[in-house]
């Protein structure tokens, strides 16, 4: 019987997720919450897409994760605390900078002489759906003074995380980070990015659905075939659902790698509709029957055969 053994410095995973979680969970969303227990037993901050970076995933697989361990019941996530079990994690998210702090009086003050501020301020509101706390006028506001976004891009991002379904302020503060960092400040920069955005998201939706996948999250390779497929290679909607289609056929399951396959040797001979593809495979049928017949045409003929009798019996 194999034994093991352990040093001191290792992460507790809890037996009821060993038993109970593990054998269901997807792999990626697994190495997500080892990493959170190591971060929570070390008593460690960092921020969410350094977390995701750190895991090389993307940090939407993360957040996903999260709300499918929280729906569990392993986690509980709320704002910018994220709790496992009985073990609190300090907050992940970057923190407003305090070298220039600005309090709530003094931000009002501003406003007050500000009148795109002020309009800004209670456009927010509406878009929030709720009155604006002190707290929030102070993260809004660090936006526009230390992240440098315009008033119109702030609106946007707001509007943005709402249509989300979350209206939050820390998780707007996340976003707003993430979009600083990719250098989203100014609204065709973020007009452009919503639009690929939306086109992402309701190609990767369709063709989980056509999969028979809808009901669970892309692993973090199923999504690089994907965004391959469309974004490298431009195959539309329907010559990957062709490609699945042959997949089925020959393997009788799904296969990324197989249909991987069959959309690079495309790609390769520029075949880019399914017009093209077909042919194409009636072409690979015609050959192959070909070859076929010509196996059997080659063969031994009635007359060799008798004469090779012959010389056996000899």
């Amino acid at each position: 019987m194999p034994q093991f053994t352990a040093e001191d410095a290792f992460v507790h995973v809890p037996f009821d997720f060993v038993e109970n979680h593990l054998p269901k969970a997807n792999a990626t969303f697994v190495k997500i919450y080892i990493y959170l227990l190591m971060l929570a037993a070390k008593k460690q901050e960092k921020a969410f897409g350094d977390i995701a970076k750190e895991l090389d995933i993307l940090e939407s697989d993360l957040m996903n994760a999260i709300s499918y361990w929280q729906e569990k019941g392993v986690l509980f996530a709320d704002g910018e605390t994220v709790s496992l079990g009985k073990t609190q994690v300090t907050p992940f998210v970057q923190e407003i900078p305090e070298d220039e702090p600005q309090n709530a009086q003094n931000i009002a003050e501003i406003i007050s002489s500000d009148a795109k501020l002020a309009d800004m301020f209670m456009l927010s509101q509406e878009l929030l759906g709720k009155t604006i706390t002190e707290k929030d006028m102070q993260t809004i506001y660090w936006f526009y003074s230390d992240l440098k976004m315009p008033v119109e891009v702030i609106l946007m991002l707001i509007e943005y995380c709402v249509s989300k379904g979350k209206n939050r302020m820390s998780y707007i503060e996340k976003v707003a980070v993430s979009w600083n960092e990719m250098g989203l400040n100014n609204v065709e920069a973020v007009t452009n990015y919503l639009k690929s955005e939306e086109q992402k998201t309701g190609f990767l939706y369709s063709i989980r659905r056509l999969m028979g996948i809808a009901d669970r999250s892309l692993s973090q390779i199923e999504e690089q075939y994907l965004t391959k497929w469309h974004d490298e290679f431009s195959m539309s909607e329907e010559m990957i659902a062709l490609a699945y289609e042959y997949c089925i056929i020959q393997t009788a399951k799904l296969s990324f790698p197989y249909m991987d396959k069959i959309i690079t040797r495309w790609n390769s001979v520029g075949i880019k509709t399914v017009a093209e593809a077909e042919a194409d495979n009636k072409k690979f049928k015609t050959r192959t029957r070909a070859k076929d017949t010509a196996f059997d045409d080659n063969s031994y003929d009635s007359g060799s055969l008798e004469k090779l009798t012959r010389n056996i019996k000899k």
